[in-house]
């Protein structure tokens, strides 16, 4: 009898031996694919902080603070020539309207801006499509008074709706804006129907929307008439400037 249970501990004892080794080893490499996988995981949110701290970093160089919401329609640009399809606006002594300047301000805003790559949509002034209209920005082109106000009246100015991002729209158009055309602004002209502005009421809450009046029609006339370039220029590195394509 003892010899037969001698027999069936040798026989049992390497085994269980080697059956254990081989436990430890596989424990010993599940221990070593867990400690990789949690490095892994580890190194990638690392990498992810620094990759959006070189985006922060790369905002701060151009001199434009990174935006805290993201565009759907970064490129995306509505343009509405200020009377068009409704009616002429301020009516020139000599037959020039407020409607047909407008008209080719926004006309060579939209293709400047189409020849860097972006969509733009040159709307009327009550557009149907301005209902729930959404892109990165909105801008409706419009002129002053054609009458001899005083000395004093000349300049352009600004409203903007209550949109995300509206400020900054705002201030970018205002510096690009005079830097090109010279013009100062002329804050205490800004009309009750400016600051409530139709479109404002339409257009989606999310797209910023701003409505400019380029210069009077009077004593700023030469500048809207035959230096429309400069008009366009100004309203069109506003706009880049908005969207984080320059300082």
């Amino acid at each position: 009898m003892a010899s037969k249970r001698n027999q069936r501990r040798w026989r049992t004892g390497p085994t269980s031996a080697v059956s254990r080794r081989r436990r430890a080893v596989t424990a010993h490499r599940a221990r070593r694919v867990l400690a990789l996988l949690l490095i892994g995981i580890a190194a990638g949110i690392v990498l992810l902080s620094l990759l959006q701290r070189s985006d922060s970093l790369s905002a701060s160089w151009l001199g434009v603070a990174p935006d805290s919401t993201a565009r759907p329609f970064a490129k995306h640009i509505g343009i509405i020539s200020g009377h068009k399809g409704n009616d002429s606006g301020a009516v020139c002594p000599d037959g020039l309207t407020e409607a047909a300047v407008n008209l080719q301000h926004a006309l060579r805003i939209a293709d400047l801006l189409r020849a860097q790559g972006y969509t733009v949509d040159v709307l009327d002034e009550f557009d149907a499509r301005l209902n729930g209209y959404r892109a990165a920005a909105l801008i409706s082109i419009h002129a002053d008074s054609c009458d001899n106000i005083n000395a004093q009246a000349s300049g352009f100015k600004l409203s903007s709706n209550a949109a995300p991002q509206s400020e900054r729209l705002v201030a970018c158009l205002t510096q690009a804006y005079q830097q090109r055309t010279g013009l100062r602004f002329h804050a205490n002209t800004i009309t009750r129907d400016m600051l409530n502005y139709h479109a404002f009421r339409k257009i989606d809450p999310t797209t910023p929307a701003v409505i400019i009046e380029t210069g009077f029609l009077y004593l700023d006339r030469d500048l809207l008439t035959h230096q429309a370039e400069r008009v366009a220029q100004g309203i069109v590195t506003g706009v880049r400037c908005f969207v984080n394509e320059t300082p």
